[in-house]
């Protein structure tokens, strides 16, 4: 129940709500045991055994109100007849009727704003948290797991705990209220009905810490169903190539059988609450039948009080049972709630605001940096100076830290030991995003228009800019001849472009932002020749105000660069022009020679 009380903290801005609703559900409650408790008139009426009261009552008062109301009723017998007195009552139970309604629904609209806000903020928390945690804690999950937690996870606190939130905001005023008139009807028999209720609670209490635990047995299924079927929509063209569609399928039958018998169990333990409940409950009112039956044919209790209590009772027995079904579902819900709060409650990058640099003066230095990933060491004794408006390319074979020593300078990761400088600057003080645009070999789009994909390193810029961009990077034809040109949208990762399309359209994306260092990651690797050669052209010429740094294996394309950087199992074995590196014969010409 703590991690549920986490949650349930996102109620505080809604607390003007929370009151209206409380206060509405006090007085549905309210008119709700006014009409109830007009049966015991009613009957007194129908068994002639309304008497007027000993002390005669003209004024109204909280003290005397069971004497003024008994006298203006004996007093409507007196002058008009049983049948007008009857009238009055049912007419007053009717007015009850209505206003018990009219607040009920009150007190669930304002209760509507709370539950779906409180939704909403979660679920925003949560997405600003993901784009803020480091990717080693993302990397973590799968990509399926992280979408369920934010969605069928959230449907599931919004169901089984926001849906019941306003169960222990009614049902309490509801219980309360009604055992304080029952308590006021018969001391003695309110007491005999309350011995019971400690051994229903343990009963309830056992039942439901084993439906926690398969709840949260449900949720982890269910999120690897969902990572299963992102997998395989993203892998679709591999399962076909390889003829795997059996494999697939057995693969997704087995996940999906395992989460059909879990369901099975939580839904077995959840449909349990009800029966159990009423089965208690029924017990209850049996013991309560047979010890007031006692004390009517032994004492001064009349049978349509008696009655009357029964009847109070009985509706003291819904809401504790929606209690009991309310807090079933909570525990249903407590699995999602620690799924969720894995996200949530994980702390992210310093909240510390650094102080942005947009300028790139005079050069990127990395100082004796070492990375470790998971106590693997990929990087040892980087030492390295990119001056601005120089050409740098980065070479070395698959998997040996061209990219991490990237991800490391974009600050993706923080550096092991030793430090990154950009003018002098540490950039664990700085936040040096405004200086970088990437280019990667996996291109990230989005499923949005072309000119929103296009706009994302600069939101503001010009339609001079965009298409000054475009041309530059060999796609502005091809988008003017799509049907609808730049507001052409792109498909989920942009499937509705060929693959050398999305990459001058990445590096287009760079070209607008106007950040003064261009990182590029293999970025004509998709490209025919054409174009390749078009772009690296256009690459070769950039004016001395930009920065580029390379990633690539083709080595041809970097022979005019202004220095290349050879790294090989974590260090810079070799770093120089193309010429210099050449007659070195070491690893670079063993490179250069293999492409």
């Amino acid at each position: 129940m703590n991690k549920t009380f986490k949650i349930l903290k996102f109620t505080h801005p809604y607390l003007p709500l929370i009151a209206l609703n409380t206060l509405f559900n006090f007085l549905s409650v309210l008119f709700s045991l006014f009409s109830i408790s007009l049966i015991i008139p009613i009957l007194g009426i129908l068994f002639n055994t309304i008497e007027t009261p000993v002390i005669h009552v003209e004024e109204f008062s909280l003290n005397n109100l069971k004497n003024y109301f008994y006298n203006y009723v004996s007093s409507i017998i007196n002058e008009k007849g049983d049948l007008a007195a009857l009238a009055f009552v049912c007419v007053l139970v009717g007015i009850g009727t209505v206003l018990k309604n009219v607040t009920r629904y009150l007190a669930l609209y304002c209760l509507t704003p709370i539950r779906n806000n409180v939704i909403r903020d979660i679920r925003e928390k949560m997405y600003s948290q993901l784009l803020q945690h480091r990717f080693k804690f993302l990397n973590k999950f799968k990509k399926g797991d992280l979408v369920a937690r934010m969605t069928n996870d959230l449907v599931e606190i919004e169901w089984s705990i926001m849906g019941v939130l306003e169960f222990f905001i009614k049902d309490p005023i509801h219980i309360i209220l009604f055992l304080i008139t029952l308590i006021y009807i018969s001391p003695q028999l309110t007491l005999i009905a309350l011995i019971f209720i400690p051994f229903t609670a343990l009963i309830i209490t056992g039942v439901s810490k084993s439906l926690k635990r398969s709840s949260l047995l449900s949720q982890d299924k269910i999120a690897e169903v969902i990572s299963t079927i992102e997998e395989s929509i993203t892998n679709l063209k591999i399962i076909k190539a390889f003829n795997s569609y059996k494999l697939s399928v057995s693969n997704f039958d087995n996940h999906n059988e395992d989460l059909k018998n879990i369901n099975n169990r939580v839904l077995w333990r959840k449909d349990l609450a009800s029966p159990m409940s009423e089965m208690l409950s029924t017990l209850v009112i049996v013991a309560v039948i047979w010890f007031g039956g006692k004390i009517v044919l032994t004492s001064s209790l009349e049978a349509d009080v008696f009655i009357g209590f029964l009847l109070i009772f009985s509706q003291i027995l819904p809401p504790a049972k929606s209690l009991t079904t309310a807090f079933y579902s909570i525990q249903k819900g407590a699995g999602a709630v620690e799924r969720v709060l894995v996200i949530l409650e994980r702390k992210t990058k310093s909240k510390i605001e650094l102080p942005s640099i947009y300028d790139f003066k005079d050069s990127i230095q990395f100082k004796n940096v070492y990375f470790k990933y998971d106590e693997v060491l990929n990087l040892e004794g980087i030492n390295l100076k990119i001056k601005k408006g120089e050409k740098v390319a980065i070479v070395g074979e698959s998997g040996s830290g061209k990219s991490t020593l990237i991800e490391l300078l974009l600050k993706f990761h923080n550096v092991s030991e030793g430090m990154v400088v950009i003018d002098d600057n540490n950039i664990n003080d700085i936040n040096p995003k405004g200086l970088f645009s990437l280019v990667s070999q996996d291109v990230m789009l989005f499923n949005d228009t072309i000119l929103n994909n296009l706009r994302i390193g600069k939101r503001d810029a010009t339609k001079k800019e965009i298409e000054q961009a475009t041309k530059e990077s060999y796609i502005h034809d091809i988008i003017k001849n799509l049907d609808k040109g730049y507001n052409t949208i792109i498909g989920p990762k942009g499937t509705n472009l060929s693959g050398g399309e999305k990459q001058r359209l990445s590096i287009a994306r760079a070209l607008i932002s106007g950040a003064p260092i261009l990182i590029f990651d293999e970025p004509t690797s998709a490209l025919d020749s054409e174009s390749h050669n078009y772009i690296q052209n256009k690459l070769m010429n950039l004016d001395n105000s930009k920065t580029l740094i390379t990633i690539t294996h083709k080595l041809h394309a970097i022979e005019d660069y202004d220095y290349i950087i050879v790294i090989k199992k974590g260090k810079i074995v070799e770093q120089g022009k193309h010429a210099f590196l050449l007659e070195k014969n070491g690893v670079y010409k063993k490179l250069y020679e293999i492409e």
